[in-house]
């Protein structure tokens, strides 16, 4: 794993600065994590999609 400042990180899945978090719910599945640079009003710097299997395992993050 990569070491960033601020902890390890898996390659191509590192979030740049940051200081707001959102997450988008799907019943009980997290499916979006937003996250921005600025506050809830400020630019987005990464996004999270993740999918599921049908027993709610996670079965892929893509980041954008």
């Amino acid at each position: 794993m990569a070491t960033q400042p601020f902890g390890p990180s898996i390659p191509g899945l590192a979030i740049p600065e940051h200081n707001y978090v959102s997450m988008t719910y799907t019943g009980s599945n997290m499916t979006t994590v937003t996250y921005k640079q600025g506050g809830a009003a400020g630019t987005t710097v990464a996004t999270l999609t993740l999918a599921y299997d049908g027993n709610g395992n996670v079965t892929s993050i893509t980041k954008s």
